[in-house]
């Protein structure tokens, strides 16, 4: 009887974490708007995939707890959401060829982790 309910608690766990996933996905009301320059559009870039690598690193390595687990892979999805708008701006604005800088809007969680992670110059 216990390993069928361990199973099954399991199996809503796994569940869980996968509507968790998605929710993670979508992005929130836009809080703020930053700009960001055309030439440092790679380099933010880089920047992010370290944060990401960096995160993932510490989820594969070392003993967590399933709290800790949840918090950076809730971080990871908000900094590849965020690396998705960032890239997708960046091309539209290099596409029209109009402008030396794009602005993208971010969410309180992708404004938090990118001002944290990137310097953010103030206007």
């Amino acid at each position: 009887m216990e390993k069928i309910a361990e199973k099954e608690a399991v199996k809503n766990m796994e569940h869980l974490v996968k509507l968790l996933h998605r929710e993670w996905e979508r992005s929130g009301r836009t809080k703020a708007e930053v700009t960001i320059d055309i030439a440092d559009k790679r380099a933010v870039g880089i920047r992010l995939a370290e944060e990401i690598q960096e995160r993932q690193g510490q989820l594969e390595a070392k003993e967590l707890d399933f709290k800790e687990c949840m918090e950076l892979s809730k971080e990871n999805f908000v900094l590849l959401r965020l690396t998705k708008k960032i890239k997708k701006a960046g091309n539209r604005a290099e596409r029209r060829g109009n402008g030396i800088s794009f602005t993208v809007e971010m969410d309180k969680e992708e404004y938090r982790l990118f001002s944290t992670r990137i310097r953010v110059q103030g206007a």
